[in-house]
């Protein structure tokens, strides 16, 4: 299922800087509690995609077989949504507004009382998620797909890119400062009016962004690949690790996790980077 000694991590998810999730091919949520990393217990045995939550004690995890597992501050529980196409990640803004999304262009939305499908206007493997509040949401996915929720439905947009470019992760400040990572070295920036492309400085794939401010944003991906954003261009940054990277998110300039191939994290305290690894 994985090549190294430990498993392949896939997404993380930090609350505070003793309580970071991490889940990954083994399909076994991880959880740092400010001194180990320790398994979290559940029936499940499918790969898990991804990660998320609005605090710690509402969690949900998801992967292949559209497997989905929720915490609620005692012990995680699978849960059966009516739907088996696999799962890549979970976006919201509380509990009572979740979106879970994947292959094929699956898309499941949480309004506090049922699960319901909702339709996305794709057939494509929808990668990443982000938007300022529910009436303002941007989705990419393979094949260049970009979809914009306006509180009711996703709209077709202008596409960003050809079909040869996947793009994987979308992250911003506000609804008039977004940035979208993908295939091919692949940078995107919206300014309010129009998107544009960015130089990058790389050709490796972009599978995650995210930053604390306009000025501080970070990029990963494939062969250990990572890029700072200082507000005037990318740079690369040297990783403490040489494996590829999955995921990247934090909780403010000095707390950035990463994570990655055989059980990587690794944590910027604004400084430097350094190894937390499973």
């Amino acid at each position: 299922m994985f090549t190294g000694e430990k498993p392949d991590l896939l997404d993380i998810m930090p609350f505070r800087d003793d309580c970071i999730y991490v889940v990954g091919k083994d399909g076994i949520p991880q959880h740092w509690d400010g001194e180990e990393w320790l398994p979290v217990r559940t029936e499940n045995t499918n790969p898990l995609m991804g990660i998320w939550g609005p605090h710690e004690n509402c969690v949900y995890a998801v992967g292949i077989g559209g497997v989905v597992l929720s915490y609620h501050g005692k012990g995680w529980k699978q849960l059966d949504t009516g739907s088996y196409d696999s799962l890549n990640s979970v976006y919201g803004f509380d509990e009572n507004n979740i979106f879970l999304y994947g292959v094929g262009g699956r898309m499941l939305y949480w309004d506090g009382d049922k699960w319901d499908y909702r339709e996305p206007n794709t057939i494509h493997d929808l990668f990443g998620m982000w938007g300022e509040d529910m009436e303002h949401i941007h989705t990419v996915g393979g094949e260049g797909i970009y979809r914009f929720y306006n509180g009711k439905e996703f709209l077709r947009r202008e596409d960003l890119t050809d079909e040869t470019v996947s793009l994987f992760g979308v992250w911003g400040t506000s609804n008039d400062s977004i940035y979208i990572c993908g295939s091919h070295g692949t940078i995107l920036r919206y300014d309010g009016t129009d998107w544009k492309s960015m130089q990058s400085g790389t050709e490796e794939y972009l599978l995650s962004i995210w930053g604390s401010s306009n000025e501080n944003i970070f990029v990963v991906g494939d062969n250990s690949v990572m890029l700072h954003y200082d507000g005037k261009k990318w740079s690369p940054i040297q990783s403490p690790k040489d494996e590829y990277l999955t995921k990247v998110k934090g909780l403010g300039p000095d707390q950035v996790y990463a994570c990655g191939e055989n059980g990587m994290v690794i944590k910027y305290d604004g400084k430097e980077w350094s190894d937390m690894s499973l």
